[in-house]
């Protein structure tokens, strides 16, 4: 899967099994990550359940399958589709700080606002949390969803998860007590794909949905302010003899 970020001021590009860095104002030598050449998993990882043969071991293709930049810039986090989740630091130049396994492969990754903490939320629905802080520890269940979770974010405050599932659902959990939940934001007709708090607005939620909709939420009450339809954006585009 390939992922563009960027990361102070370096560009990040994740294609196939690399990580690639390219300082864009600097002349420095790129930074490259080749998953394929990363430590192996343990013989004793567990399964994720997708094995047709019964084996307790599956192959991965090293594939990135995820990437996560702090919000200062100082860290970047990958996961790929041998289960690795790695740690690296980006400045004063580039380091591994630590790789560590996950259960089932991971389709979202995000940082708390106050780097202390590596979300990482895999396709069977669950949400772990990764100590940055103690960069070796194992990651600790922090809460489910009964579907695949599709994105997810944290909020500006650091207080709410926010997640969004194949089944139309957008969950508001607190961070802390992620059990509570906050509020629902429910609308949607099919999957929930992307979510995005603007920075100029931290108590609002943009998401996009399968369903040809873009949708702007107060998320904390779970109330809808706007809802826009793409399609009828682009028959009013095609249909303009101007364009």
């Amino acid at each position: 899967m390939t992922s563009v970020r960027f990361c102070r001021d370096w560009f990040l590009l994740s294609c196939n099994k690399k990580l690639v860095a390219v300082h864009t104002k600097e002349s420095r030598e790129p930074f490259v990550f080749d998953c394929s050449d990363a430590e192996k998993p343990p013989k004793n990882l567990k399964d994720d359940g997708n094995s047709n043969n019964g084996s307790t071991e599956e192959t991965g293709s090293d594939e990135v399958l995820a990437i996560a930049v702090s919000s200062s810039g100082k860290l970047v986090a990958l996961t790929d589709d041998t289960k690795r989740l790695v740690l690296f630091e980006c400045e004063p130049s580039w380091r591994c700080i630590s790789t560590r396994w996950v259960v089932r492969r991971c389709v979202s990754l995000v940082f708390s606002q106050a780097e202390d903490e590596l979300l990482v939320a895999d396709k069977s629905g669950d949400v772990y949390s990764f100590s940055v802080v103690e960069p070796q520890a194992e990651g600790e269940l922090k809460m489910g969803h009964l579907s695949m979770l599709l994105s997810m974010v944290v909020s500006p405050d650091d207080k709410f998860i926010i997640t969004a599932d194949r089944d139309e659902k957008i969950r508001v959990s607190h961070r802390r007590s992620p059990y509570n939940i906050q509020s629902f934001c429910l609308g949607h007709r099919q999957f929930v794909s992307t979510l995005h708090i603007p920075p100029s607005h931290p108590h609002w939620l943009l998401s996009g949905s399968g369903d040809g909709t873009m949708k702007l939420w107060e998320f904390e009450s779970g109330r809808l302010l706007q809802s826009w339809d793409l399609s009828q954006l682009d028959e009013s585009q095609s249909s303009d003899p101007d364009k």
